[in-house]
């Protein structure tokens, strides 16, 4: 079920209204029932290979297919009979010429191709069968296989058809005399009208087109409606000459193989990624839907949708995702704080991505972002792992941006490359909206998320009492009196070392001012990795305290600012142990229950992150 503010639904929407108002072209009326058809009328259906389905409009008005029926035929009759032998009656070269017009290769003494009037006929006659009803039977079935339900005839505009189709049966008797059609003239013809007067809408046609781009199984019933190899023929066809003798400029400009009707409805299918369907009954002077033909080039404008930049069935791009709630930046958090972001970080959305980004990929990710949005209030999308990013990828980025904009959303882009960074500034993203990785994303979203609770940094005192450290939440008066002498306190400049790594482990730090980076280094060059920060309250260094042989530090912690540290000797401690046991021991326990508590965090982020 797509929800209304889908970015998708909210592009196609914009074209909707963006054309629904234009009242150029005619509808057909050379068939008198297709005369009565209301002008005002308007559908537009994106359908993709997983089954989504976008629309808008008169998406589901029934009408009929008409022209469109021809390369589903032209498939059938290649089931039936093989490439060769069809290939030997009907020929794959365009026209250049109007779809009724009445001429042949006569070279090859065949029609040109099957999807103008004369190749049509030619090709519904090879379809397979035992008498009129047993062959249209199986051309029904075929088409009902594409659409995923089952479909009727408009017997009227049969009917209508039938009695003023005169120019198809001279094109039939050409034909006929030629050698290029066998069997009962009546019957092919009865077939042929019969195929166009099948009733479809918007949304069959974006299915049947989905069909295509999902190699012959069609997306809602997972169903072979045709084989692969009949899938790349028909598309063949309709690349070259769906269009009439509008199709090298459609292919040109749009690049999508299409094929439209005079009942008002295209198709287009982009192999792999989606099949679009459009209804619109007022037709230019080559009989292509006029609102029809703006629909897929806007499309094909907007996202850069070309044939010839096609790709494989889409996976889906997200390689992990995890809340904020589930995996936390490196940043170290007074108690009041992490519990604070332990109930609220579920507010922040973390997807890492992974290989090319183009249309269908991130339309998989919508989805998610709108199934999984919830109460979210910040989105991360990681590109480490990304690789190509196309042109249609960039603006439906720039789609996703508006869709959280209208929700609320930040959406905040780390680890793209550079070329993909200057790309969306092109298209209006703004310096802020991108970081260099996710912990530094982590660390703004909950800055964010702590500051409109007024719980973020500023709230901390210049300098913090020993007895306001998170350690000593629990400790009374009289247990401070006893425990405070046993720290010294110590100050730092910024870039000092207040620990290097190799040291020897044997005193622990209560940060009680300032800032402080642990880190490690990585290369002779001094570049380094940040491991985690401290914020006043903190305590670090503490593990060493269950270290029986005292080893030496595995990192270095540096002043960031100006820093006041409270230090304990572990030395001291024989001194409690020996006065105040119970303090000791309550120290102790104190001190081991936060380690437990960060190795539980750190659990779950491993598990989070194993997903």
């Amino acid at each position: 079920m797509i929800k209304e503010n889908s970015p998708i639904l909210t592009c196609i929407t914009d074209i909707y209204e963006r054309y629904h108002h234009i009242n150029e072209g005619n509808v057909a009326t050379y068939i008198p029932e297709l005369a009565k058809a209301n002008p005002n009328l308007f559908g537009i259906c994106i359908t993709t290979p997983d089954g989504q389905i976008y629309q808008v409009g008169e998406s589901e008005h029934s009408f009929t297919i008409q022209s469109i029926s021809k390369p589903f035929v032209y498939g059938l009759a290649l089931a039936d009979h093989g490439v060769d032998k069809i290939m030997s009656k009907v020929g794959v070269e365009p026209t250049g010429e109007a779809f009724n017009s009445i001429v042949f290769d006569e070279e090859n003494n065949r029609p040109y191709n099957p999807m103008v009037n004369a190749g049509a006929i030619a090709t519904t006659a090879l379809i397979k069968g035992k008498g009129y009803e047993q062959r249209f039977n199986r051309i029904l079935t075929m088409f009902e296989r594409f659409a995923g339900r089952s479909l009727s005839v408009d017997e009227s505009v049969f009917e209508s058809e039938k009695s003023t189709g005169h120019r198809n049966r001279a094109i039939a008797y050409l034909e006929l005399n030629a050698g290029m059609l066998e069997g009962n003239l009546d019957e092919h013809l009865d077939l042929y009208f019969r195929q166009c007067s099948i009733l479809v809408t918007a949304k069959d046609l974006a299915v049947m087109a989905a069909t295509l781009a999902n190699n012959g199984i069609n997306p809602i019933t997972q169903q072979q409606a045709v084989d692969p190899k009949e899938v790349r023929a028909i598309l063949s066809v309709m690349a070259s000459c769906g269009m009439y003798d509008f199709s090298g400029e459609w292919l040109y400009r749009i690049g999508l193989p299409a094929k439209s009707g005079v009942g008002g409805g295209i198709i287009a299918v982009l192999p792999g990624q989606f099949g679009i369907g459009t209804f619109s009954p007022p037709l230019d002077a080559r009989g292509n839907s006029v609102r029809g033909i703006k629909v897929c080039e806007e499309l094909s404008q907007r996202f850069k949708f070309h044939l010839f930049d096609s790709h494989p069935v889409s996976q889906t791009c997200v390689s992990r995702s995890y809340t904020g709630a589930m995996v936390s930046s490196k940043r170290q958090r007074r108690i009041f704080q992490r519990d604070f972001l332990d109930k609220e970080g579920d507010k922040i959305l973390v997807y890492e991505l992974k290989g090319d980004l183009y249309f269908a990929t991130l339309e998989k990710l919508t989805r998610q972002l709108q199934s999984n949005q919830k109460q979210a209030q910040f989105i991360i999308l990681d590109g480490r792992r990304v690789g190509n990013v196309n042109s249609s990828a960039i603006t439906l980025l720039s789609e996703i941006k508006q869709w959280g904009l209208s929700q609320e959303i930040i959406l905040i882009l780390t680890g793209f490359e550079q070329k993909t960074q200057n790309r969306l500034q092109d298209n209006g993203w703004t310096d802020e909206m991108f970081m260099e990785n996710i912990d530094a994303a982590l660390e703004w979203c909950e800055n964010s998320l702590l500051s409109r609770a007024n719980y973020d940094d500023k709230i901390l005192k210049d300098q913090l009492a020993l007895e306001e450290m998170d350690i000593f939440k629990a400790f009374t008066q009289e247990e401070m009196t006893v425990i405070a002498p046993l720290f010294t306190e110590f100050s730092y400049q910024p870039n000092d070392f207040i620990i290097r790594e190799g040291e020897q482990a044997d005193r622990l730090f209560l940060l009680a001012k300032g800032r402080a980076t642990v880190s490690l280094k990585l290369s002779q060059n001094e570049q380094r990795k940040r491991l985690t920060s401290y914020i006043p309250g903190i305590a670090f260094g503490e593990l060493a305290l269950f270290d029986l042989n005292l080893s030496q530090r595995t990192a270095d912690i540096i002043a960031d600012t100006e820093v006041i540290c409270y230090v304990l000797k572990f030395d001291n401690l024989k001194t409690l142990l020996t006065k105040h046991p119970e303090v000791y021991i309550k120290l102790m326990q104190t001190f081991g229950t936060t380690l437990v508590n960060t190795i539980k965090r750190a659990t779950l982020e491993i598990r989070s992150l194993s997903v």
